[in-house]
């Protein structure tokens, strides 16, 4: 990326070579900087929403918790360094079999459960520490929430059995989650790069010609 103190170096240089004062090169040089950091940090709350919706989709309050700009960089991290969020397969059977009737020929337990029908999925929102990311989680949830009514609604439930004779490794298994965002911060990274050297490029470039 460009460095933002010897572009800065170099507009105090050519505007020192058209003959302004030392006050005048310096007041301009400092609103330069200002408009620099300025547009700078209106692309870094761009890419932090960009960050989140990356975490609503993948449904990782973890992830957005975690996310935060990086020190003395124009860059985005996660607290911990850690990037893969995935959770692994998690059994079913045992807690739907709490509350299971008996078998007619006392073998075992069994419980019919209905299947088919979406569940509401709780607001991420909610885990959201931070208010600021607590809002662009809820107004991104919120868009969703308003996509997914215009789309057709699902058929009726069916109904299955559980029961205790089923393998809980096999049976009634939520599958692994994957919540890796490696690649989301790496392209949210890259694009935040490009943006930051146009804008010194842009802003130092005005002020040459236009002084």
């Amino acid at each position: 990326m460009a460095n933002v103190f010897l572009e800065l170096e170099r507009l105090r240089a050519a505007l020192r070579s058209k003959g302004y004062d030392e006050n005048t090169v310096s007041s301009l040089v400092d609103k330069a900087e200002i408009e620099i950091e300025s547009q700078m940090q209106d692309r870094m709350q761009a890419a932090m929403d960009k960050a989140i919706e990356a975490g609503v989709t993948k449904q990782s309050p973890e992830f957005i918790n975690e996310l935060r700009p990086m020190p003395n960089a124009f860059r985005l991290e996660t607290e911990s360094h850690n990037m893969d969020f995935s959770t692994p397969p998690y059994p079913m059977l045992d807690k739907l079999l709490s509350n299971a009737k008996p078998m007619a020929d006392g073998s075992g337990v069994y419980k019919v459960i209905p299947v088919g029908t979406p569940g509401k999925k709780p607001s991420i929102a909610n885990n959201i520490f931070d208010a600021q990311k607590q809002i662009a989680t809820e107004r991104y949830e919120a868009a969703v929430a308003q996509y997914n009514k215009i789309k057709p609604s699902a058929s009726k439930a069916n109904f299955k059995t559980a029961t205790s004779k089923q393998s809980r490794d096999t049976s009634w298994v939520i599958p692994a989650k994957e919540k890796d965002f490696t690649q989301d911060l790496s392209d949210i990274n890259n694009t935040l790069e490009t943006e930051a050297e146009d804008i010194i490029e842009r802003v130092v470039r005005s002020y040459e010609d236009g002084f």
